[in-house]
């Protein structure tokens, strides 16, 4: 039996099929929570945020107009719920992201430039730490805009349907974030801070 598109269980869901909603959570469950986590850093918080997310969507299907894909307008509903839980929980520490080393590269060669070398910095474990507290440290759009290019793997245009903000934007806030943590990691480098060698 060929695979049902998300549009097609919809519509089914839709006319009384309320079954099939738990193939659409299958088919994104993982991502999701792993897009959450990046903002709650707390597994518990990750599963109570996501099925509170996922009942949101059930409750607004009918809203659904095919205008974007419905993985763009699910993530549009997760984003906007994990910026208002980060607003509600008003956290005073910094967390850190759980990644393995491959992204932590991935984000420092996006970061760098001839004057600086990130080679050097993954030398330390603790550079990383820090590296993950100064991303989750930026404001909120360049935050948000970093977890899902560098963390989830999103292009600027998908980035750009699901805030529902111009893809330039999202380009500017890019290079904004990576001015940000490019200065800030350049400056503990060279100031005598962390990233002393």
């Amino acid at each position: 039996m060929e695979k049902l598109k998300d549009e097609e269980i919809i519509a089914l869901i839709l006319k009384g099929k309320t079954q099939l909603y738990a193939e659409l959570v299958l088919r994104y469950q993982n991502k999701l929570f792993s897009t959450i986590y990046n903002y709650t850093h707390d597994f518990e918080e990750t599963r109570d945020l996501g099925q509170e997310i996922f009942i949101k969507v059930y409750n607004n299907l009918h809203k659904y107009n095919n205008k974007a894909s419905f993985s763009t307008w699910l993530y549009r509903i997760a984003v906007n719920s994990c910026i208002d839980w980060t607003r509600k929980k008003r956290l005073t520490t910094v967390s850190t992201f759980e990644t393995d080393e491959n992204e932590e590269i991935a984000i420092l060669e996006h970061i760098s430039d001839s004057t600086f070398s990130p080679e050097d910095i993954l030398l330390k474990e603790e550079h990383k730490t820090v590296l993950k507290e100064m991303i989750m440290d930026l404001p909120e759009i360049y935050k948000t805009a970093v977890i899902l290019y560098y963390y989830e793997d999103f292009s600027p245009r998908e980035i750009s349907d699901i805030l529902n903000i111009p893809k330039k934007t999202i380009d500017s806030r890019l290079y904004r974030a990576k001015d940000i943590l490019k200065s800030k990691i350049i400056n503990m480098e060279y100031g005598g801070g962390a990233f002393e060698l």
